[in-house]
């Protein structure tokens, strides 16, 4: 553990927050929603999981920065996925069929 003194300029006061959102959600058809979207403008990590519980599956969720695909991951019916992810603004969900489930997502930031 390292200790900051008066002295020493590298030191910064930084406040982690840590938010945590838990939902259902659902895509009444086949189709693309948005699950989550960053509204703070701030670079962000967080960690959850998706959970496809009824539906003709797979899902697909993407994570994107400004519009950009950052990282994709398919979900089975029955299943769930969990991500860690950071550098990332919004999450989207996309379905061939109507399909619901849980989404879960724990979004830690500086301010």
């Amino acid at each position: 553990m390292s200790t900051c003194t008066s002295s020493l300029s590298c030191c910064a006061d930084n406040t982690v927050v840590q938010d945590k959102v838990c939902t259902n959600w659902a895509v009444p058809a086949a189709g693309t929603q948005i699950i989550y979207s960053d509204n703070i403008s701030q670079m962000i990590s967080a960690s959850g999981y998706i959970k496809l519980e009824t539906g003709a599956g797979p899902l697909t969720a993407t994570f994107s920065l400004n519009a950009a695909t950052v990282q994709l991951i398919t979900i089975q019916t029955g299943s769930s996925s969990s991500f860690t992810i950071s550098r990332f603004d919004t999450i989207t969900l996309a379905s061939t069929a109507a399909t619901q489930g849980e989404f879960c997502i724990t979004v830690r930031y500086n301010l």
